[in-house]
């Protein structure tokens, strides 16, 4: 079941349809999507779809040899190229006339193989492929190899894009119809727990209720979810135990760099570069007042959903899923704490809900900034907070939230429905 991305999808037909050589980017995080975006765009399509993997350059390719033979009845291969200069030399004959989409998926694994790949596939955009049906597509999961390596101005492949879309997390109103049968609090408490990762809402999805998707995924020794976060750091960052200790203490309500600093036993100089690498991959955001220029008053909130769960609840219910006490885990740990820990992710909801309104025009005013706000009142001299702020040169749109309790959460999913069929 294909979910969501209308508005990709549509982008990159809408490319497809334009004669000549096309060459869109498409990156973005791990799980958030793309390998089957991709899959879905080459339906029904004269296509290649290569997928590089963590192996040699021999190795990747013969795989790239065999996708060719197996992929387009028409090729009249025997073996493997001698060389990537004769693989690409076959793909312009295969493209002189007729569209072919060629995808490279997972390009910065073949990167790191074939040395000089970037500049070779630079010169066959600049001389070759310029008079080919072509549709090359290079997609990635590590966004600063995508964004510094094919996209940045040091890159070979600098300014040949013809496209780029990254791929971010669905919105709410997407990834609640991966449970059409959930009741409408549990459909909102899920994605409070998955987020917009198509991965994890699948997943999920597999199961009658948010209890039993928790304790079988998250709760029990073989859950999939159960040490997710972990290895995604293992393979993404050095020093993972620092990146844990910060996401650990975030997710605990510590939100100024010093703060955190504290928590983790550092300076607040010191944690500079950890908190910039985890912003990078979008784990973790940085805000600031909305309409405010003082950094000081700056804070950190982790950025993803699931994140935010397992470093809230998972470190504390280590023990007790290892003695195999999943549901006792979810009664005692989980379930009590789940409308204080919602409160963040039913801002985010609200703001979603606001920005869809504006899109459709149902509000008429558009608002260019979106955010929160939090200072000094001066007038009852003490801090306040407004949880959702959207301005633009002339207009400002302030809202104060009820923060949503377990099992009242009817009330924003039947508008936000609505808002999305629309």
């Amino acid at each position: 079941m294909f979910i969501g991305r209308e508005r990709e999808m549509a982008e990159l037909e809408r490319r497809y349809r334009q004669a000549g050589f096309g060459f869109p980017v498409i990156y973005g995080r791990r799980r958030v999507g793309k390998t089957r975006l991709l899959q879905e765009f080459i339906k029904g399509k004269r296509a290649v779809y290569f997928m590089a993997t963590e192996q040699g350059e021999r190795e990747q390719r013969h795989a790239f040899s065999m996708a060719l033979r197996e992929q387009l009845p028409e090729t009249q291969l025997a073996g493997d190229f001698a060389s990537w200069d004769d693989l690409f030399r076959y793909v312009t004959e295969l493209a002189r006339t007729q569209r072919l989409v060629l995808v490279i998926d997972e390009f910065p694994y073949l990167a790191k193989a074939v040395t000089g790949i970037a500049s070779l596939l630079q010169k066959y955009i600049d001389h070759v492929w310029q008079d080919t049906q072509l549709f090359l597509i290079l997609c990635g999961s590590s966004m600063s190899f995508m964004e510094r390596q094919v996209l940045g101005y040091k890159s070979p492949l600098y300014g040949r894009r013809t496209a780029q879309l990254k791929l971010h997390p669905l919105p709410y109103y997407e990834s609640v119809r991966f449970f059409p049968t959930w009741p409408a609090e549990e459909q909102l408490l899920a994605y409070g727990v998955c987020g917009g990762i198509p991965q994890y809402l699948t997943f999920f999805s597999r199961y009658a209720s948010l209890q039993e998707a928790v304790c079988e995924e998250f709760l029990s020794l073989g859950g999939y979810l159960q040490e997710e976060p972990e290895n995604l750091m293992l393979q993404e960052l050095r020093e993972p135990a620092v990146y844990n200790s910060i996401l650990t203490a975030v997710a605990h309500g510590a939100s100024r760099q010093n703060d955190i600093a504290t928590a983790v036993g550092r300076t607040g100089s010191q944690i500079t570069f950890y908190l910039n690498n985890l912003q990078s991959l979008e784990l973790l955001t940085r805000q600031v007042p909305v309409e405010s220029k003082n950094s000081r008053k700056a804070i950190y909130v982790i950025a993803d959903n699931l994140y935010r769960f397992w470093y809230r609840f998972m470190p504390e219910c280590a023990t007790l899923i290892a003695m195999g006490m999943g549901e006792r885990a979810w009664q005692a740990r989980i379930a009590p704490q789940l409308s204080e820990y919602f409160g963040h992710v039913f801002e985010d909801i609200a703001m979603q809900y606001v920005q869809a309104q504006v899109r459709q025009g149902t509000i008429p005013e558009l608002y260019t900034t979106y955010g929160h706000w939090w200072g000094n009142n001066p007038r009852q001299k003490r801090e306040k907070e407004i949880d959702l702020v959207c301005t633009n040169e002339t207009d400002i749109l302030c809202g104060l939230l009820q923060r949503c309790q377990h099992g009242q959460a009817h009330g924003l999913v039947a508008p936000f429905a609505f808002a999305a069929e629309d």
